[in-house]
């Protein structure tokens, strides 16, 4: 990844061009993995003073109202018209405009290599625009779907199971297949899933992988009571125990000045949960029909947030971090109000890096995610390509985020070497990132947006097109 290229020049046809950037339960003896699926690893070694909470397994499609979307939403591909170069065999389809994609499944928290790419394709049976209603999936992952059997709409779909989306043209449900997510493969060791079609109207078209069953049970930290959801929300990158699999905390009594279901706590199983001064941490075993939990022991430092030079008199931070192993907030606290955005933070020992945080200076205020994209490709920084951990909390130490390090442009299109014929057109999308932090700018704003001023100049200075480029 080029995140350390900044053009000036970079050639357009026969022309130059440059941008300006104006920027003003029990406790447990010990723990022991239950019978079922084999894991891949646990967020972290789980204490043997961890209280253990039983969770029953229930449908995906029968968790509460206020996170069920989170669960029928599954793994998604967008539907492309052209067929996967890597797939060696098409079956033969009837339409005249099948539609293709590809899944990726599994994959340790940090070795997304590890993980499986299950192509897929889909067809419709009666002809070209009577409707997709086939569809193929790789699941023996040998790159020949010929030899694997299509899936055929679902008989009395749950009602449950569907999106109520007003934009939808059409959705479709399919009969449920069974995908391998793990190296530890048998047909007992799989996982069930159920393909989706939906197309939006005037709009692009997906394909989903929706594992079919979720555990529930009720829990408590800090002597707060929940009803905690336990599955796969909008990734599948393995079993129950897996860092990624998704836990939703949704309060038994909501606190005072919190509304019951204005929001759910967490997001995934590794997720740091904050009550008062205590720090708690999670983890499930494979078949995921137990959550455990316990208080998270320390070391602790401190991050500061520091204007690096600037004159700045307030200055704030709020957001998320996250490591190869763990997520937490910086303000949000189990059943509480959120704390107010600070200048300091004690947090847990580790290496982070911010996942979406917000700052501000003063009256200028920004916001910035981990970079997604890659010259040349918009939003299409690969899975294998490692994150840089910047922020590095320590015991007894502080941390000190002034973003000292300077902010770069990187183009998500035009590719390095993209070249445009006279009179051609080129589509410019560029971003603003810091690569020593891995982040990307995603809003500026001092009262109102500060969208950078782009320019673009012939090499004798003639001025070609000039506006505002908003922040990606």
């Amino acid at each position: 990844m080029n995140t350390a290229r900044v053009v000036r020049n970079k050639a357009i046809g026969v022309c130059h061009g440059f941008l300006t950037l104006l920027i003003v339960g029990c406790m447990i003896d010990s723990v022991a993995p239950a019978s079922g699926p084999p894991g891949q690893g646990k967020a972290s070694t789980i204490p043997e003073t961890a209280v253990a909470y039983d969770l029953k397994e229930i449908s995906a499609f029968e968790v509460p109202d206020a996170v069920r979307n989170r669960f029928i939403t599954g793994v998604y591909t967008e539907c492309q018209s052209e067929p996967d170069p890597s797939v060696k065999r098409y079956p033969a389809f009837r339409s005249g405009k099948p539609l293709y994609g590809s899944f990726h499944i599994g994959g340790v928290s940090a070795e997304y290599k590890s993980g499986y790419d299950y192509a897929c394709a889909l067809d419709e049976s009666a002809g070209t625009g009577c409707g997709y209603d086939r569809i193929y999936l790789d699941t023996n992952l040998n790159g020949d779907l010929t030899d694997d059997p299509c899936r055929v709409p679902m008989k009395d779909v749950p009602a449950q199971a569907l999106f109520a989306i007003k934009t939808l043209r059409t959705q479709v449900c399919f009969e449920t297949v069974a995908i391998r997510v793990t190296p530890e493969d048998s047909p007992e060791h799989r996982l069930e899933v159920m393909p989706r079609f939906m197309a939006y109207t005037d709009g692009p078209a997906y394909a989903m992988l929706v594992t079919t069953k979720a555990h529930t049970g009720a829990i408590r930290i800090g002597g707060i009571e929940f009803q905690a959801v336990l599955g796969h929300a909008a990734s599948i990158q393995g079993w129950f125990d897996h860092p990624n699999t998704g836990l939703l905390l949704i309060p038994t009594k909501p606190s005072a000045g919190r509304p019951a279901l204005a929001g759910y706590e967490g997001g995934l199983l590794k997720h740091m949960h904050r009550q008062g001064d205590t720090w708690y941490r999670c983890a499930a075993p494979p078949n995921g029909d137990r959550l455990f939990v316990w208080p998270y022991p320390g070391p602790f430092g401190t991050l500061e947030i520091k204007s690096g030079g600037r004159p700045a008199r307030r200055i704030s931070a709020g957001g998320s971090l996250g490591s190869k192993d763990a997520t937490l907030s910086l303000t949000q606290r189990l059943g509480e109000r959120n704390l107010p955005p600070s200048d300091s933070y004690r947090l847990p020992a580790g290496d982070y890096q911010p996942q979406s945080m917000s700052f501000s200076f003063d009256s200028l205020s920004c916001l910035v995610l981990r970079n997604l994209h890659v010259d040349g490709r918009p939003r299409g920084r690969p899975l294998d390509d490692p994150s840089v951990y910047a922020v590095r909390i320590r015991e007894n130490q502080p941390f000190v985020l002034d973003f000292s390090g300077k902010p770069q442009v990187l183009f998500a299109l035009p590719a390095k070497d993209h070249r445009v014929k006279p009179g051609g057109s080129l589509e410019v999308k560029a971003v603003l990132i810091d690569p020593t932090l891995d982040i990307m700018f995603r809003s500026i704003r001092k009262g109102q947006q500060l969208d950078p001023k782009v320019v673009i100049k012939r090499a004798n200075g003639e001025i070609v097109a000039e506006g505002v480029m908003p922040f990606g």
